[in-house]
């Protein structure tokens, strides 16, 4: 009997020990890692640092969760890396826009004035 218990007991653990879904293709792990980098090269670590820390963390995570055989959770943990990730860059890149409209605007407001001034003097030779 205690035989049986200690046989179960060590089945059911190496049953919870076990892998949690299949395992995540290898292209998955390479498409997060990309979002990744691509927001990074957006801009996204001066322009939208918490996303991208956010990123960072669940491809972390992910990435050991895959290690460990965690299928499922390590899908979770990348699919969530790359959500943020592309949040991360999307902001970047409004943020830049933003940026660069402001230097736009200031530029068209320079030259507006350099205009009106030109007709003043054009008037008042």
């Amino acid at each position: 009997m205690k035989r049986a218990a200690l046989l179960l007991l060590a089945t059911a653990f190496a049953a919870g020990c076990a892998s949690s879904g299949p395992p995540v293709a290898p292209a998955l792990l390479a498409d997060t890692e990309a979002a990744v980098r691509r927001a990074e090269s957006a801009g996204a670590r001066e322009r939208a640092a918490d996303l991208l820390a956010k990123a960072q963390k669940a491809w972390d995570e992910g990435r050991m969760a895959s290690s460990r055989g965690d299928g499922e959770t390590a899908r979770r943990r990348l699919e969530e890396a790359r959500a943020y990730a592309a949040a991360a860059e999307a902001q970047a890149n409004a943020e830049r826009m933003k940026s660069e409209a402001a230097s736009l605007r200031q530029q068209a407001d320079e030259l507006e004035s350099k205009t009106r001034q030109l007709r003043e003097q054009s008037r008042n030779p």
